[in-house]
């Protein structure tokens, strides 16, 4: 099953990405459907509602591993097309919750849906990452940086879409038309187009260090992986904790300076979301391109981090003004935007690319364990304190202690930034 873009096509592997990141990061506007769904189910607790996108990381967190390790063994297309399967089946289920008119029935299918969801998710997220390490040996952070532009600029598109469906059709509808989306344009390009390249057996040398490709375990044995690990998980928790909330930050924000919740649903939150993903999307590339041209995540990560970690606290201070949430939300999300990027080019940088799917899905745990933990944290912090601002000032701290953590391990334990 080796057909598809060969070496002189590989060109269009990162834009291809980057096109079924766009649909396979539906994830990132699932905020849009609570509001919706609080209504319908006359709930006043947010948090049983996000439950679904810490469900969606489990999927994730089981499944990202076990697709890198079958991507190495077999390639992209086996994985992408369970991947399409797990993107319909799941959306289906979820639609059907709206069969039901109580909560108790409704939330079986929202909760089942999400984690087929995530299954589906996670075997793309372990899949795509092999595909780029393989083609790509050199200038990873600018590669992997026009892959995940798909991924940030998502919501700009998905955002109207959804909110078209809902409003001229109806929540169960566009469920089942985003599934179907996905499935065929998974199928159209990662099952019809992707293959990878067969890796060249080289004579073993004695010591890792000396090799380009690092086995799993000697990934393992290197401190770099667990100081990535710390940071990931550290960041990506702030992360989801932001972005599978941020329809309902935004909502309270807005409230607190009178605006309509109709208009806020139906209107701000989406051209939030596209403004944002704009952002998103152009600081992907900025720190990708930033990584290479530096020399290394470990140079990169810090400056990034904290950088965020900065931008949070006058969002904090301004999200119920509409122009000042729109300024620094862009500024927020340029940074947000570029930590998957550099991320996911710190493993063919640091331990090479020939089991680059095993070493990326079990670094990923760090941020599958973060997309159950942050979407639910935020929540339940606002359903106690009745404001998301706490969770938001946690998000920051969260991003200056991974800051730190980098600068120490580069400073104090003498871990390599390249």
């Amino acid at each position: 099953m080796n057909f598809g873009l060969s070496e002189k096509h590989r060109h269009l592997y990162p834009p291809t990405i980057a096109l079924l990141l766009v649909f396979a990061m539906v994830s990132l506007v699932w905020s849009q459907f609570y509001p919706y769904i609080l209504q319908r189910y006359s709930l006043s607790d947010l948090s049983p509602v996000v439950l679904s996108a810490s469900l969606m990381g489990l999927g994730m967190l089981l499944f990202t591993p076990i697709s890198g390790f079958l991507a190495d063994r077999f390639g992209p297309k086996p994985t992408m097309a369970v991947a399409g399967i797990g993107y319909l089946a799941g959306m289906i289920t979820i639609s059907m919750m709206f069969d039901y008119a109580d909560w108790e029935t409704a939330r079986l299918y929202w909760y089942a849906g999400s984690v087929i969801v995530g299954i589906g998710a996670g075997f793309f997220i372990g899949t795509y990452p092999v595909v780029i390490a393989r083609w790509f040996s050199e200038n990873t952070g600018k590669t992997f940086g026009i892959a995940i532009f798909g991924q940030n600029i998502s919501p700009l598109l998905f955002s109207p879409l959804v909110a078209f469906l809902i409003v001229n059709y109806s929540i169960k509808t566009t469920f089942v038309v985003l599934g179907i989306l996905i499935f065929i344009f998974f199928y159209a390009i990662g099952v019809a187009l992707w293959r990878v390249p067969e890796v060249a057996k080289k004579k073993s040398e004695s010591s890792p260090a000396l090799r380009s490709d690092f086995s799993l375990f000697e990934a393992l044995k290197d401190p770099r992986f667990w100081v990535l690990f710390t940071a990931m998980f550290t960041t990506a928790t702030a992360w989801f904790l932001i972005l599978m909330n941020v329809a309902t930050i935004i909502s309270e924000g807005l409230s607190k300076a009178s605006m309509d919740p109709q208009y806020i649903a139906n209107s701000f939150v989406p051209l939030f979301l596209g403004i944002t993903a704009v952002g998103s999307a152009i600081g992907s590339f900025f720190w990708g391109a930033l990584n290479d041209k530096t020399g290394g995540p470990f140079r990169v990560l810090p400056v990034l981090y904290a950088s965020a970690g900065i931008f949070i606290v006058p969002f904090i201070f301004f999200y119920s003004n509409p122009l000042l949430v729109l300024m620094f939300g862009v500024l927020l999300y340029f940074c947000l935007g570029g930590e998957p990027t550099v991320h996911f080019s710190a493993v063919p940088t640091f331990f090479g690319s020939k089991y680059a799917g095993r070493v990326t899905g079990l670094l990923n745990t760090s941020v599958m364990t973060s997309s159950i933990l942050g979407p639910y944290l935020g929540s339940l912090i606002r359903d106690l304190t009745r404001s998301y601002v706490a969770a938001l000032y946690l998000s920051a701290i969260l991003h200056f202690f991974a800051t730190a953590v980098v600068l120490f391990a580069v400073r104090y334990l003498g871990v390599r930034k390249c």
